[in-house]
């Protein structure tokens, strides 16, 4: 630990730590795996570099059902051998809606909390034209395929549950589209306006009003980025900071951003 239990201010990052360090003496007494609930990845592995230390870490994993996911399981092993089943399964829910369009995801994400569901035990929720995958605690698959009975006002739906290899996503990373741009300095709100498109007084706004987050954790205004960077504004989607490549004759910044499609 980087510091004292005590010390940690946030909330959410304390009950965190707390439970990585339980689930960290656990499997050595026990000598057997624990797994936490989903969380953001990125904001998982911000919150151990910054109050663990990544490499302090003994074997663990995380797991979300397919690469790029990003809500994930933290998995605790006796050993480096990890070859352990993560409590987590996959839920195909194909919504008939008579008019050939796709669900946001809200649809989904409301009706799931609608059952009493806490957040924490649902996954990535992936859209399909045919509906969505829904990735969630195995404990939850049996409960939710006999209650969820509709998504919006749409009560025509079919619930298959799924292994993880027959997840029909995109092939390869995640499609991005490159912008290169300048910018007068690595301000959030700077960088955040030309990813997303918009004017820097509204990405403030949007910012102030906790809507954006950079690796999982609300920032503010002023936060400063760096390279690799991925930050998240609701409503708008995700970007990367994938690179700075200089300064012009004006001393702005040369980068190019990653936004996600």
């Amino acid at each position: 630990m980087k510091k004292p239990l005590h010390e940690i201010k946030d909330p959410k990052e304390k009950l965190f730590i707390n439970i990585l360090l339980e689930y960290s003496r656990k499997r050595e007494v026990q000598k057997r795996a624990f797994f936490t609930e989903f969380y953001n990845v990125e904001w998982m592995k911000q919150v151990i570099q910054k109050h663990v230390g990544l490499t302090n870490m003994f074997a663990y994993q995380f797991f979300g059902g397919y690469e790029h996911a990003e809500r994930q399981v933290l998995g605790f092993f006796p050993t480096y051998d990890t070859n352990f089943v993560f409590p987590i399964g996959c839920l195909k829910i194909i919504v008939k809606t008579g008019i050939g369009k796709a669900l946001s995801h809200r649809d989904f994400l409301g009706a799931l909390l609608g059952l009493g569901l806490e957040r924490d035990i649902i996954g990535d929720i992936i859209i399909k034209p045919f509906g969505a995958y829904l990735i969630i605690k195995k404990s939850m698959i049996d409960y939710i395929t006999c209650t969820l009975t509709s998504i919006g006002k749409y009560q025509n739906i079919e619930l298959v549950e799924v292994s993880f290899s027959e997840l029909e996503l995109s092939v390869g990373s995640p499609q991005v589209k490159e912008i290169n741009t300048t910018v007068a300095s690595l301000r959030v709100d700077s960088v955040a306006s030309v990813g997303f498109g918009i004017s820097r007084t509204s990405c403030t706004k949007l910012i102030q009003n906790d809507k954006a987050k950079c690796n999982g954790i609300l920032i503010s205004p002023q936060h400063f980025l760096k390279e690799g960077d991925i930050i998240t504004l609701r409503g708008y989607g995700k970007i990367k900071l994938k690179q700075v490549n200089g300064t012009t004759k004006k001393d702005r910044l040369h980068i190019c951003i990653e936004k996600y499609i």
